[in-house]
């Protein structure tokens, strides 16, 4: 669509320094002024009394209708204003002088601009050439956010807390990332790096959004907090509630300064987090109840519009995983066996069968499980704890009483949780009320969460190293792990599980911040430690409830197959570690991955080969659609699913009333994408 071009009125902005780069695009600015071709202005003519407020800024880009950014340094002032515009619907028009040393390689680490075109620039004769050239004052109608949410699809959750991480695991992002993973509202939690669909999409459906910057004295700052500055200007510009946290020492930009808390420390962020929070929480609940009642008046259609297939990944949908999750030989030995260690890689589905144990196991009250997956926790602590000089019959010791500490108090948490939940009528036995008064009586050592004890644990455990003499050793980690207490404590276990059908403990999480950089040889040593320690955890039961029912308790720990396979080099016995690994290299089960997930979203009922004759073309390129499907990923079902999503959603926005060529043409390159950060990540 054309547009008159002395009508069209452009806003540039750009970093006031360095001066003579700001000189080049305030000369272009002059020039095309000049020209009369269209009305423009830079952001240094919006300035009152020497200070710019985020209002003003923010009216002035409402009030033009093409937005011009130079994102030559990744200025967050400037990411801000391009957020905040690409929010009310302004074409966006990029400049990026390539001549700067690392500017070019710096912008492509960046990657969330990665598929928005911009246009090199040395001088101001280049940008008033290319200004010329390109003409973007009459292409109006070109509208960023409208073509990255077509090619977004539905987003993880609605109305959830999306909360951008920073990568740095510092004590205020653990203790945020808890409030938010388990606080009222649901919650997204951005750790790995995404396209910029996905962000719009998140922060579109999003209820509020967090975004957390990292001070100026981390590695990588630069990166990480433009990303944040992107996002936080379309959550401003789309008027979520947006809470911008900051790490001290933290120089704050001028446009969104306002905005910005800082902190220096976890606690002071934890104050401002929850101040923030509490005013919003009855609007979100009730549009939370709104919703759900929606919902329930809506049925299934069989049509492209209502079938939802989840998310590709499992942490995004803990609730309805099991609802359409595929039975494995991993899931079935995790089930069954009474030690069992799932190994995959990223994406085969480690997660969604812990989902579907814990959902399993709790149907049958007379089950009891606890799942062990602290958000993130300090590598550096325990490696710090395990390096120092101590024997290796001290380090047994020290890593067997550390395991017992954690589990032994995890199962009392959980079980003074169940217990506390039961109904009324149900009543209490004796040994249950013995427990809830022993765990009452030590508060301070069984209730905080399990992140929250494991680096309890670990800095009392730093300085095991300065006594001197194996036996002080043994006494000193005794004291610190309350040897005494535990023993009481399993006793009082024993009592209330003998009458358990089955007591199962889940570990994940343990190898997420792993990296290539980490001490695989000591941290193979904690894990294998786990792996003993689960043995003996089960005989400390059998013999501690002599008389009583035997109790049979199951331990499965879940791992990623390139961290499992690093470790297997320490072990002493490998044939003897209790292994399933989980692959999909049988694309008939690959694709039921779905079939379910069609069939659960409301699709037609009957034979499998009818959801793919109602839903999708027959083939694309001369191949059958399954066969095209399983050849284009990696045979993994966060794959698949990515795909078929990114196909579905391309349908739907282009009005198709099944999934044709075009569509899985579409996806599969999405799809690259998004393999592509996968890898890297």
């Amino acid at each position: 669509m054309l547009f008159m071009s002395e009508d069209v009125s452009c806003f540039v902005a750009y970093p006031a320094h360095p001066p003579d780069r700001a000189e080049s695009i305030e000369e272009a600015i002059l020039r095309i002024r000049a020209g009369k071709t269209v009305q423009i202005i830079g952001w240094k003519d919006l300035a009152i009394t020497g200070q710019l407020m985020i209002s003003t800024i923010c009216d002035a880009i409402k009030r033009h209708d093409l937005f011009i950014a130079d994102v030559t340094a990744l200025n967050p002032n400037v990411l801000f204003e391009l957020g905040y515009a690409i929010a009310h619907r302004k074409p966006v028009w990029l400049l990026l002088n390539p001549s700067i040393e690392k500017a070019k390689t710096e912008f492509d680490r960046f990657g969330l601009l990665s598929t928005t075109a911009y246009h090199a620039y040395s001088n101001s004769n280049d940008i008033v050439n290319k200004f010329y050239s390109d003409r973007p004052f009459q292409s109006l109608d070109k509208i960023l956010i409208d073509q990255l949410l077509e090619a977004s699809g539905e987003p993880n959750k609605r109305d959830a807390l999306l909360y951008l991480k920073p990568a740095e695991y510092t004590d205020a992002v653990i203790k945020i990332s808890r409030r938010v993973d388990g606080g009222p509202i649901e919650s997204v939690i951005d750790e790995e790096s995404q396209p910029l669909s996905w962000y719009v999409r998140e922060v579109t459906s999003s209820y509020a959004v967090v975004t957390h910057f990292i001070s100026n004295d981390h590695a990588g700052w630069q990166l990480q907090n433009a990303k944040h500055a992107l996002v936080a200007g379309l959550a401003y510009g789309l008027g979520k509630p947006l809470l911008m946290l900051a790490h001290e020492p933290y120089t704050s930009p001028l446009d969104y300064k306002d905005l910005l808390r800082k902190h220096r420390t976890a606690r002071a962020a934890e104050g401002i987090y929850d101040a923030w929070l509490a005013p919003y929480l009855p609007s979100y609940e009730e549009r939370l109840e709104a919703r759900q009642n929606y919902q329930k008046k809506q049925r299934a259609r069989g049509d492209l519009r209502d079938i939802s297939i989840g998310d590709p990944l499992a942490e995004h949908e803990s609730e309805s995983i099991a609802d359409y999750f595929i039975s494995t030989a991993a899931y079935t030995e995790a089930l069954h066996s009474n030690h069992s260690i799932i190994i995959g890689r990223k994406g085969t589905g480690k997660t969604a069968t812990l989902y579907k144990l814990t959902s399993d196991l709790s149907a049958d009250p007379r089950n009891h499980f606890c799942t062990v997956r602290p958000v993130d926790y300090e590598l550096d602590g325990i490696l710090t704890m395990l390096r120092q000089e101590i024997t290796r019959s001290e380090k047994g010791y020290l890593v067997e009483s550390f395991w017992k500490f954690l589990l032994y108090t995890e199962l009392a948490r959980s079980l003074d949780e169940a217990i506390r939940s039961k109904p009324t009528y149900l009543g209490r036995s004796a040994a249950e009320e013995s427990l809830l008064e022993f765990v009452l009586q030590h508060s301070e050592t069984i209730k905080p969460e399990f992140s929250m004890r494991l680096e309890t644990v670990v800095e009392r455990l730093r300085d095991i190293g300065a006594f001197a003499g194996g036996q002080a050793r043994k006494a000193r980690i005794s004291e610190m792990l309350h040897q005494e207490l535990l023993s009481e404590l399993r006793d009082r276990l024993g009592d209330v599980l003998s009458g358990k059908s089955q007591v199962v403990i889940l570990v994940d999480n343990l190898d997420k911040a792993w990296t290539k950089d980490t001490d695989i040889a000591l941290l193979s040593e904690l894990l294998y430690g786990l792996l003993g320690v689960s043995s003996r955890v089960a005989d400390d039961f059998r013999r501690s409830a002599s008389g009583l029912k035997p109790i049979k308790l199951h331990f499965t720990l879940f791992l990623r197959s390139d961290i499992y396979a690093s470790m297997l080099q320490f072990a002493r016995e490998r044939d003897k570690l209790p292994v399933r690994m989980l692959t999909w290299n049988d694309p008939e089960m690959l694709r039921s991955v779905i079939e379910e997930r069609f069939a659960k979203s409301g699709a037609i009922a009957g034979e499998n080969e009818r959801i793919w004759q109602r839903y999708f073309c027959t083939s694309v390129g001369g191949i059958a659609v399954q066969d095209f499907l399983i050849a284009t990923i990696f045979p993994r079902p966060r794959d698949l699913i990515y795909l078929v999503k990114a196909a579905l959603h391309a349908a739907v926005n282009r009005r198709h009333t099944v999934i044709e060529e075009s569509d899985l043409i579409t996806a599969s390159n999405e799809y690259s994408r998004f393999a592509f950060n996968s890898f890297l990540a």
